[in-house]
This record gives structure tokens, sequence and C-alpha cells, in this order.
């Protein structure tokens, strides 16, 4: 168990069979990475970018949870090599579900996110916590992590009774009102990931005349030439000058096979201006730092 419990201690909130896909040498153990903050970059290890020293391990159990989470990794990786590397992509709608799932889980269990579950307001502490007065938020989250990377499917999801309300809810929402999409590059500009997993948020006015914000879209950086996308089934009744991509060419969902059993995907094309604006956001929302595979490649906003 002592040497289980060592291997663990760097545990990654972005897996690393995801980051050795901007790894820039043949090896794939080494990234490009700007810190946040500082203009210069380094050349550092995968093993020792967007982790943290025992992030999952509770006192119980140091190793569950990372263990849950590499289970889940293990499932999941061929369906990611499948679009990372395909010109056309075919998943069972087993597949689809479980990748959809698997995104959430992306952004949720990263460090941000855990930092989120520190601040939240007391209303928002109540919703989370049932109501206990005495709630950990940060073990509340540790917690959450843990009941998602054991679950596959949506209704897993929504029968739990250990999985907080407000998450079923934006889970349930997420899955529902969004389809997904996968965009390759073209041109001279590559991908970019950070530790932070960029929303794009557009303001429509509701109830009472307050006004609220709503995600169009989700990315996803998988490669440095593709990332996967989530985007609002409503993407069409938003306006251009906010949507930015262009929906009807590049923003299409998939197709279904002839024998309806599989969902298709093809990735569609964008080029240097989209890229770039998908890369500023990842930038932006840094809170650790950014990886690029080129130098040579990088966005001007970088």
């Amino acid at each position: 168990m002592a040497e289980l419990q060592k291997s663990h201690v760097r545990q990654h909130y972005i897996p690393q069979f995801i980051l050795k896909n901007f790894c820039y040498d043949q090896n794939k153990e080494k990234v490009f990475f700007f810190k946040v903050g500082e203009n210069e970059c380094s050349s550092e290890f995968v093993s020792n970018v967007f982790m943290e020293k025992h992030l999952y391990s509770t006192a119980e159990n140091p190793v569950e949870i990372e263990e849950s989470l590499a289970r889940f990794e293990a499932d999941i990786a061929p369906i990611f090599k499948k679009f990372s590397q395909d010109s056309e992509i075919s998943l069972t709608f087993a597949e689809d579900e479980h990748l959809r799932i698997f995104l959430s889980l992306l952004a949720f269990r990263a460090v941000s996110t855990r930092d989120q579950f520190g601040n939240m307001s007391d209303l928002s502490k109540a919703l989370y916590s049932r109501n206990s007065d005495d709630a950990d938020m940060k073990d509340l989250w540790l917690k959450n992590v843990h009941l998602l990377s054991r679950n596959r499917t949506i209704k897993e999801i929504l029968t739990d009774p250990e999985v907080s309300d407000p998450l079923k809810f934006f889970l349930f929402r997420e899955f529902s009102a969004f389809y997904m999409c996968l965009l390759e590059r073209r041109g001279n500009v590559d991908f970019h990931i950070s530790d932070c997993y960029p929303v794009v948020m557009y303001g429509e006015t509701g109830w009472k005349g307050k006004a609220i914000d709503l995600p169009i879209y989700y990315f996803y950086p998988i490669s440095d030439s593709r990332v996967i996308v989530l985007v609002t089934n409503h993407i069409k009744d938003v306006p251009k000058s906010l949507s930015y991509l262009d929906c009807d060419k590049m923003l299409k969902g998939p197709k279904h096979s002839l024998d309806g059993t599989h969902l298709l995907f093809r990735p569609a094309r964008v080029y240097s201006s989209e890229v770039d604006w998908i890369n500023e956001m990842v930038i932006k929302n840094a809170k650790a730092g950014i990886v690029v595979k080129d130098l040579e490649r990088c966005s001007d906003c970088l």
C-alpha cells in the first residue's frame, strides 16, 4: 500500500493521456508551459503540469478517488483517440453518453471548481449541502467528484441519492440542452490547453426583466489540432455577432448511421481567426498556466 500511495502523490486534474497530445517531443513526455502572469515559457514534464499533490486524497483512503478517476479515464481513452485522429468517428449511443459525462467531469474535477466551492454564497452552500450547517464545501466537492467518476450514464447520476441536487440539475441541462461536435484547425495557429475549460455566455432577459447569462459553447481542447465543442441546441437563435462561429457550416451535430445504431462525427474545419478566438478564451480563463505544442504556432494573445 505504501508504494501505491506514493505513486498517486501527483494527482492530475487534466488527465495525462490528453496532455500527451500537446507534447513536443517524440517520447510524449514534455510540453511548453506558460505560467499565468509570466511571459516566458518553460519546458516541463507532463507529470509536473496541471496537477496538485494529494488533490483527491482523503484521510480514510488516499488513493480511492484517484483510482476511480483512472478507471474512467481508461474507459474513455479509446474514444478520445478516435476524436484525436479519425476522419470520421462512429460512436454507439452509450459511448456518446459516457463521453458527455466525462467532459462534464473534466470541468468539475478541476482545482478552479474546488476553489469555487470554497467561496460559495450561503444560498449556494445550502443548496449543495441540503441545508447542512456544518458541511465542508471542499469535502462536498471531493465527494461529488468521486460519485461522478463512478457513474457512466445520466440516469445513474440522477438516481444516485448522494449526488448533490444542483449538480444533477446542471448535468441534466448540459446533457439535454447541448449537442457535441468536433473542430479541426487549419492555418498556422494551434489549439492551446489551460487548466480551465472556457464557457461562452450570452445575456438574455428573463423573468420580470432580470438579465440572465446562458451558455452557448463549452470548449474542450483535446490536441493541438482538435477541440470538442458542446453547442446549445438554440445556437441559431443567438445573434451571429455573439455566436462568432458559423453554426451552419461548422457546428452541425452528429449524423445517425444508416441502421440507426451509431452517431457519426466528422471534424469541421476552422481557420486561424476562429482558433485564435477559442485560444483567447482558453488563455483568459487559465488560473495556473497554458500548454502549447509548438512555440511558432502560438496565438498572438499569448
